[in-house]
């Protein structure tokens, strides 16, 4: 006989594992590989009184932060400190900054798969080289049509110079009275990163251990010009101004395009490992563009994209082709004609869009 009341409750038990930014804090005071950590004492273990022991210490202490998690997870390399070379007959000249950005690259030649980057140098000619590094791990679409994978990083450095002047779109630099006792770019990625990968403004912060910085009306004029941010204080208030990459665009749409762009790829191959054949039919068709209406609805959810205050939809747009419109060639080869999107980006209260066009290979 059964019982009069029966109660079941199923547990899901799956865990989704929270979304952190991968990032790298690069020590110029000795070669390390590449390691993931999780706590200052393992840090201080292998990076003692190094620098890139207190920028992971600036970066992990920021209790003001108003998001609603902290930074507890990097990855720590190290490099020999690069230094001038003079011409021989064996090797070619070589400057500090060139023989940074060279180590760099031997990092990721071993392993690519970080997104922001951070170091111990503080001199203009270094920090000006990484921001240049920076914007050309961007892959154009020529190169991903010629099978170059897509790694794009984003930099954060800091300098004493208030005349330094950055004109690199993927990459964002502060200016400090102390870097080398603040670590101004290590405490701002600690007190902002943790929204990641929501959309939220880099102004307004206030990164635990950064002052405002010590400078004249005329002097905070000259580093907005030249797109350095900085900690002011206006008011009484402290806080960073502007929150802006090199080339005068603002960090979320930066960091929130990149995101868009991972989650669409991140979608397609899931779509693809996931269905046995996808035909090459309208239908096939539709359930590519599905992977990009995903990653453009999740945008919506993380106010990377905007939200329409009437129809309460995401602003954008997904023009999917159809079987139709493909050419004999693109039948042969099995692509499918290109997906075209638009999406307006939330941008806090300032606006921006974002142009998207996606190439697939699809199974016969």
């Amino acid at each position: 006989m059964g019982k009069d009341i029966q109660v079941y409750t199923a547990l899901d038990a799956k865990v989704r594992p929270a979304e952190r930014l991968d990032i790298l804090l690069l020590s110029t005071e000795g070669a390390a590989p590449m390691r993931t950590y999780t706590s200052l004492e393992e840090i201080q273990r292998d990076f003692s009184g190094k620098k890139v022991a207190a920028m992971a210490e600036r970066m992990f202490h920021q209790s003001h932060s108003l998001a609603g998690a902290l930074i507890r997870k990097v990855r720590i390399a190290g490099i020999e400190a690069p230094q001038d070379v003079e011409e021989t007959e064996d090797s070619e000249a070589c400057t500090k900054a060139e023989g940074l950005v060279k180590a760099l690259e031997d990092v990721r030649d071993m392993d690519d798969s970080f997104y922001f980057l951070l170091t111990d140098v503080t001199d203009e000619a270094c920090v000006t080289a990484l921001c240049a590094w920076a914007e050309n791990t961007e892959p154009n679409e020529a190169a991903l049509g010629a099978g170059v994978e897509d790694h794009r990083k984003f930099y954060f450095g800091q300098v004493s110079s208030k005349s330094y002047s950055n004109t690199y779109g993927r990459s964002a630099v502060i200016y400090s009275d102390n870097p080398e006792k603040e670590w101004a770019d290590a405490a701002w990625v600690g007190c902002t990163g943790p929204f990641w990968p929501e959309g939220v403004t880099w102004k307004w912060k206030t990164p635990d251990g950064v002052a405002a910085a010590d400078l004249r009306d005329s002097e905070r004029d000259v580093l907005e010009n030249n797109r350095v941010n900085f900690m002011t204080a206006e008011y009484k208030h402290e806080y960073v101004k502007n929150g802006i990459c090199g080339d005068g665009n603002f960090i979320d749409n930066i960091v929130g395009a990149d995101y868009i762009t991972y989650q669409m790829r991140e979608n397609l191959y899931q779509i693809f490992l996931s269905n046995p054949n996808i035909g090459y039919t309208d239908a096939g068709f539709a359930v590519i563009a599905s992977g990009v209406y995903r990653a453009l609805n999740q945008a919506v959810e993380l106010h990377i994209i905007a939200l329409d205050p009437e129809t309460r939809t995401g602003v954008y747009s997904v023009a999917i082709p159809r079987r139709a419109d493909a050419t004999d060639e693109q039948v042969r080869s099995r692509i499918m004609p290109d997906i075209g999107w638009e999406a307006q980006l939330e941008g806090a209260v300032h606006g921006a869009k974002v142009r998207g066009t996606l190439q697939v290979t699809l199974n016969g």
